[in-house]
C-alpha cells in the first residue's frame, strides 16, 4: 500500500556540488544600491486575525493556526535591514533572490520579505515526511519499531552538505531511519522510508493546512516561504500531531548536524530546532533553512529561502540573516 514510487520525493535530496566562496559581501552595500530598494508597504495599526481550522471531523474543527492578517510594525526595521543587505549580495552577484519569513511565537506577529517568490524545498520536505510517519504511528505505534534491512546505497542525487549515513547490511527501525533523515539529512534513510510512508496522508497534510495538493509526479514543485513555514509552525503549536509526537519531532530537529546556516553566528548554547534543504543544479542553486529559535523569553520561527550560484555563499547569507534576526528579537527579550 505504501510502496508507490513517486518522483516528487527526489526534491527531498536534490543537490549539486558548489565551490567555497568568499565572506562578507554584505559589507559592501553602496549608497546607490540602498537608494534603489523599493519602499516597504506601511503596516496597519489594526489588523484582523486569520483563524485556520482542520476540517473532516464530525463534531470538531481544531484550530491549527491563528495569526494577524498583516505584518507587524515591530518588524519594519528588521525587514528594511535584511532587504538592504540582500541588495548588496545581489549587486555582487552572490545572490539571485531570497525570501524571509519570521514569526514571533509569543505574539504571532510576523514579517514576510519577498512573499511571492517560490522555491523548490529540497530536503525541507523531510519534515513533512517525518510528520506523515508520526501521524501514521498515532494510529499504529508498531510502525516506528518495524525493522527494515538496508541492502545497498540507493541512487540519489549528491548532496553538498553531507554527514552520517546508514550502512548497508544493517537493519534499522523506522524511528532510527527518521533520526538519520532529520539529524543528518541522510538521503539513503529518506528513500528507504518512502517505501513505508502513506503517500495519500503525505498529500493530505498539504490540503489540511490550506495548501494545494502536490502533484507527486511533478519534479518542479515549489512554494513560497510563508507557506512552507506552516509545516514547522504546527510542530511548535502541537496543533496537528499529538504533543508527544511534536516533542519527539522537535527534539530531532534540535540535534541537526547542519551548522553552516541559521546556527553559525548564534550563541552556541542556544537551543535551535532546524532543517536545511538544497535544490537545483550547478550554477543555479537553492539553499533553504527553517528553524525554531528558542530565545529565552522570545522564541521565534524563521524560514529563509535563497537562490544563487553557490550553496556555500547562500549558507553565509542565511547565517547573516539569522544573526540580524536574533539581534532584533533579543532586543525585545531583554
Amino acid at each position: 500500500m505504501f510502496k508507490r514510487k513517486i518522483s516528487i520525493f527526489y526534491l527531498l535530496i536534490a543537490a549539486a556540488s558548489g565551490s567555497l566562496a568568499g565572506i562578507g559581501a554584505y559589507q559592501f552595500i553602496n549608497k546607490k544600491v540602498v537608494e534603489s530598494r523599493p519602499a516597504l508597504p506601511p503596516t496597519p495599526e489594526n489588523c484582523e486575525y486569520t483563524i485556520s481550522r482542520l476540517e473532516g471531523f464530525k463534531y470538531t474543527q481544531p484550530v491549527y493556526m491563528a495569526e494577524p492578517k498583516c505584518e507587524s510594525k515591530n518588524f519594519i526595521g528588521l525587514k528594511t535591514s535584511i532587504s538592504d543587505m540582500l541588495e548588496g549580495y545581489k549587486a555582487s552577484g552572490d545572490l539571485q533572490f531570497a525570501s524571509v519569513f519570521v514569526k514571533d511565537l509569543n505574539t504571532n506577529d510576523w514579517m514576510d520579505l519577498n512573499p511571492e517568490e517560490k522555491y523548490h524545498p529540497g530536503s525541507l520536505f523531510k519534515i513533512i515526511t517525518m510528520t506523515t510517519l508520526l501521524k501514521m504511528a498515532e494510529s499504529n505505534m508498531a510502525i516506528l519499531d518495524k525493522e527494515v534491512l538496508f541492502n545497498q546505497p540507493l541512487k540519489a542525487p549528491l548532496q553538498t552538505f553531507n554527514s552520517r549515513t546508514i550502512e548497508p547490511g544493517h537493519k534499522y527501525k523506522i524511528k532510527e531511519l527518521i533520526y538519520y533523515m532529520i539529524v543528518y539529512s541522510d538521503n539513503n534513510a529518506t528513500m528507504l522510508l518512502h517505501n513505508y510512508m502513506d503517500v495519500d496522508l503525505f498529500q493530505k497534510i498539504f490540503t489540511d493546512l490550506g495548501l494545494p495538493k502536490p502533484n507527486v509526479a511533478d519534479n518542479s514543485y515549489s512554494l513560497p516561504v510563508k507557506d512552507y513555514s506552516r509545516f514547522v509552525s504546527i510542530l511548535y503549536d502541537g496543533s496537528y500531531l499529538s504533543i508527544p509526537s511534536c516533542e519527539f519531532a522537535i527534539s530531532l530537529l534540535c540535534e541537526s548536524s547542519f551548522a553552516q546556516g541559521v546556527t553559525r553566528e548564534l550563541p552556541k548554547n542556544l537551543r535551535v530546532a532546524h532543517k536545511f534543504g538544497e535544490a537545483g543544479r550547478a550554477g543555479d542553486r537553492e539553499l533553504h533553512e527553517s528553524a525554531i529559535v528558542y530565545l529565552h523569553g522570545r522564541p521565534y520561527l524563521i524560514t529563509i529561502m535563497t537562490r544563487g550560484k553557490e550553496v556555500e555563499k547562500l549558507a553565509e547569507i542565511i547565517s547573516h540573516i539569522s544573526k540580524m534576526t536574533y539581534d532584533h528579537m533579543a532586543g525585545f527579550a531583554a
